[in-house]
């Protein structure tokens, strides 16, 4: 049985703190469990990961790969463990 993914393992470390600061003011709590914990707040970070738009183009920091993508999709498929 593979390992559960945890968000303060697994899921917290691949955000980085320009990534946290530069979402905080739209009100995306990445560095909050209770926040991300919510399934339409995650589906939402998803999309915007998965999709390439998150982190944005001009941040210098690169898109994630579809490893850390799925890491991100294994936790909520688990259930948001914390």
């Amino acid at each position: 049985m593979p390992n559960t993914v945890s968000y303060a393992r697994d899921i917290r470390p691949l955000f980085t703190a320009m990534d946290i600061d530069h979402m905080r003011p739209m009100g995306v709590l990445l560095d909050d469990f209770t926040y991300m914990s919510d399934p339409g707040h995650a589906q939402d970070v998803l999309d915007q990961v998965s999709s390439g738009s998150m982190p944005p183009p001009d941040s210098g920091e690169p898109p994630w790969d579809q490893q850390r993508v799925q890491l991100f999709q294994d936790w909520i498929n688990g259930g948001f463990q914390p």
